[in-house]
């Protein structure tokens, strides 16, 4: 019985080790078989070339690696003038046996971003791996394990990695810029709202960091002086340096944000807001808005920035102009026309329509809407047979004419004129300038149908018909007799 018992027991442990050596069979094929590693980058700045530098060779032992370097590598003096810096936290010790080879370790005070500052400045004339494009990454495949230092073109990213096979990096170039506006078809007088988005970036390894954003607008817009600035959403409008060049150009303005700083999270959104009026000249015309943002890219030489491209943002107010001629004349101009110009607006969940009158008000140079007739601006034609409603947004209009030249008939209805200036350029503004073409007759114009005149006219050819039947019987009385 206990023999029996025995021989299960060694059955069981032999099964046992049969499983034991089955795994680490599979576990050593496995790591045999990711021999090689790969590095990408997973948000690539365009335009810009990638390059890994290996900088240490790893070694295996079991579960248990160590990075080393050889005496033959174009990185080891680099690399050993940093660990005899004072603090470096970076320590190479020979191996026994080996006078070429040193293995590498690290201590408290070792910084990586320090130590990848380090190799970025001596990067020059060593030799790399560049990075290839895949879809919207870029990767090198096939690497032997290790340290590797990738950088870009422009000195932006400075990362350590191991491939251990596969290693994601983040390039910390990553600096998001956009700017929207609320609204591109105006009235002029309207008040524009600008938003510029941003975040902060990953300042590791700065001593100082630059991010400031430049913003120039055109003259048709008169900018409010009021800029706020707020880091994941709390205001710090007070943290920063707002300068208006008042002297040279009213309309541009800076904001230094001091990114490097322990209050703001890396990451963090960036929003700048401020407002914008449209003013008398942006008439028939392309306003631009355009803002620029300046970071630094070199923790090394912290002077060296990158300016992004312009991103610009337009408005633009269009005109309505009168063409008041000789009905079949085009060429016949008619002066002293007098208009007035509304648009209709819909009652909020009907269908009943509100006319609003087109009103200029000089005081404050911009255009006002009102109900009331009396209180519109009217605008008379002059020799050449034109007048003009300006600074008006997209949409629907009628012009209606109160007064018609000496001579001239009043139009009965009023002439409909459609702005939409969505398609206009710079180099094409015609969309802005639309014109209304309205024709007179002359002469005395007959009374509407149903109207008193033409009763007048019933009653007279009654009295008419009446007279030539009363002649007509008296005359055949007197011939009867």
């Amino acid at each position: 019985m206990k023999g029996t018992i025995a021989m299960k027991t060694a059955k069981k442990l032999a099964s046992l080790l049969l499983v034991v050596v089955m795994v680490l069979a599979m576990a050593t094929t496995a790591f045999a078989a990711e021999d090689k590693g790969t590095i990408i980058v997973d948000n690539p700045v365009a335009n810009q070339t990638y390059t890994a530098y290996k900088i240490f060779d790893v070694t295996y032992s079991g579960s248990n690696y160590s990075y080393t370097i050889k005496t033959t590598s174009e990185w080891y003096s680099t690399v050993k003038a940093y660990a005899e810096t004072e603090g470096s936290g970076l320590t190479l010790t020979g191996v026994a046996g080996d006078d070429t080879t040193f293995v590498v370790s690290t201590s408290t005070g070792f910084s990586a971003a320090a130590f990848a500052n380090a190799l970025k400045a001596a990067v020059s004339g060593k030799t790399g791996i560049t990075l290839t494009a895949d879809g919207t990454t870029v990767k090198a495949t096939n690497l032997d394990l290790g340290y590797y230092f990738v950088a870009s073109t422009n000195g932006a990213l400075c990362n350590l990695t191991t491939t251990d096979p596969t290693v994601t990096i983040h390039d910390k170039n990553d600096i998001p810029f956009n700017k929207v506006d609320d609204k591109e078809s105006v009235d002029v007088g309207e008040i524009v709202a600008y938003t510029i988005t941003g975040k902060v970036p990953d300042y590791t390894g700065f001593t100082t960091y630059t991010y400031l954003i430049t913003d120039t607008m055109s003259e048709g817009l008169t900018f409010q002086k009021n800029v706020k600035v707020t880091v994941g959403g709390t205001d710090v409008t007070s943290d920063c340096t707002i300068t208006y060049d008042k002297d040279n150009n009213a309309n541009k303005f800076t904001v230094s944000i001091p990114v490097l700083n322990n209050k703001y999270t890396i990451g963090a959104e960036i929003k700048v807001t401020y407002t914008a009026v449209v003013n008398e000249n942006a008439v028939a015309k392309i306003e631009n808005n355009a803002a620029t943002l300046t970071y630094s890219n070199d923790p090394v030489d912290t002077s060296k920035t990158t300016t992004t491209p312009e991103d610009k943002e337009t408005v633009y107010s269009a005109k309505v102009v009168i063409n008041k001629y000789v009905k079949g004349s085009n060429t016949e101009k008619l002066a002293g026309a007098e208009f007035v110009l509304y648009k209709e607006v819909k009652t909020d969940g009907s269908d009943t329509t509100t006319k609003y009158y087109y009103k200029w008000n000089e005081t404050d140079k911009k255009v006002e809407w009102t109900t009331d007739k009396a209180q519109a601006t009217v605008k008379t034609t002059n020799d050449e047979g034109a007048a003009s409603f300006d600074g008006l947004k997209d949409g629907t209009y009628y012009l209606e004419e109160i007064k018609a030249p000496a001579g001239y008939n009043l139009l009965k209805d009023p002439v409909q004129v459609t702005v939409n200036g969505a398609n206009a350029t710079t180099a094409n503004l015609s969309s802005l300038t639309v014109t209304g073409n309205v024709e007179n007759s002359s002469g005395a114009e007959l009374p509407e149908t149903g109207g008193m005149g033409t009763t007048i006219f019933y009653v007279l050819g009654s009295v008419l018909i009446l007279a030539a039947v009363v002649l007509l019987v008296t005359r055949k009385r007197m011939s009867s007799r």
